[in-house]
């Protein structure tokens, strides 16, 4: 039979004396069972070695009850993301000669050539350590042909004289290659309760973090054209001449490396709404313009968590990124990026 809840009853030694007919005890804790029932704590009174005075025989299992297991003090998270950049624009510029570019999630997918992402954490306590990794890889090529041309005529008084144009074919290829990491390592302090998949409504934690940023990006560009000659022909009663020009070719190549460390400054917190839902937003700075102008990056992000299971999380959110370096030099070479997109992901607890 269960006791009703209660919140804490302490029945003295003289009551049990009376009821239960054992000799003198020390106090003993009640308290309410999680279930609904009674949980029997441990005597109040330290070096008491007695009997359990409500025990109902003797430990027949053959196991000593042995300490509550604690929660572990080490504890930490691994997310699988991906970014699906709905719009992805900037700036590129190789050797003082800048190009724009402005792409939408087609035009990043098709050349799209590796994709990478993950983002992890370890805490001792509420002392720990954060990274987030990510390696994108683009590569793309486009051509533009335009077809000879060949004319004939006539011309001047009675027609007399006579005219024959060709122009030849003319092709132009253009390709561009974009390798882009961003690799985060940041030290962080959590207040408020650890990151779990499933928590009480209400629960909630701040991380703020400080770090280094490594942004790496290699950016090429190629420009390749041909064209296989033209000549004009005028033909008169009395003379003559004639104009050409010969086929030809020419190749342009610009490259851009670049890898800049930065400061990094950010904070994360999430609040749960139900046991299994929750929300999260993540902000963060680097670079702060330090030595130029353009060495600056910065992220936002924005989304919801449900769990499936006690130790797994989908994410869904929205995130915008941006990445800027510069070399400084009179001719510099220097990128700007900025994407705009939906981030899904799969986060681990363990």
């Amino acid at each position: 039979m269960r006791f009703p809840p209660i919140p804490f009853v302490t029945i003295h030694a003289a009551v049990l004396t009376g009821l239960l007919g054992v000799g003198m005890a020390p106090p003993v804790a009640l308290a309410a069972d999680p279930q609904g029932g009674i949980a029997i704590g441990q005597a109040q009174t330290e070096g008491h070695a007695g009997p359990n005075p409500l025990s109902t025989g003797p430990n027949t299992s053959g196991k000593s009850p042995g300490p509550q297991a604690s929660l572990s003090p080490t504890a930490g998270t691994v997310e699988l993301y991906g970014l699906a950049p709905l719009s992805t624009n900037g700036t590129a510029t190789i050797r003082g000669l800048s190009t724009d570019f402005d792409l939408d999630l087609g035009q990043v997918l098709q050349p799209l050539t590796a994709l990478a992402s993950l983002r992890g954490s370890v805490e001792y306590g509420r002392l720990g350590l954060l990274t987030d990794l990510s390696y994108l890889s683009l590569q793309g090529a486009q051509g533009v042909s335009r077809g000879g041309l060949n004319a004939d005529g006539s011309f001047g008084p009675l027609g007399r004289k006579s005219a024959s144009v060709a122009i030849g074919s003319t092709s132009i290829n253009a390709s561009m290659g974009l390798v882009q990491g961003v690799y985060d390592l940041a030290l962080r302090y959590r207040f408020g309760e650890r990151e779990t998949a499933v928590a009480r409504p209400g629960s909630f934690s701040v991380i703020p973090y400080a770090g280094v940023r490594l942004v790496s990006v290699q950016y090429n560009l190629g420009l390749e054209g041909q064209g296989s000659g033209s000549s004009l022909t005028v033909t008169g009663p009395n003379n003559s001449f004639s104009l050409n020009r010969p086929a030809g070719s020419f190749t342009r190549y610009g490259e851009l490396s670049s890898t800049v460390a930065q400061p990094l400054l950010g904070s994360q917190a999430m609040l749960f709404l139900s046991p299994r839902l929750r929300l999260f937003a993540r902000g963060d700075i680097g670079g702060f313009g330090i030595d130029q102008p353009e060495n600056l990056s910065w992220n936002a992000q924005a989304g919801v968590g449900y769990a499936i299971g006690n130790s797994t999380q989908l994410n869904l959110s929205w995130r915008l990124l941006h990445l800027g370096g510069s070399n400084g030099a009179p001719q510099p070479n220097a990128f700007a990026v900025n994407e705009n997109g939906i981030e899904a992901g799969v986060k681990f607890f363990f």
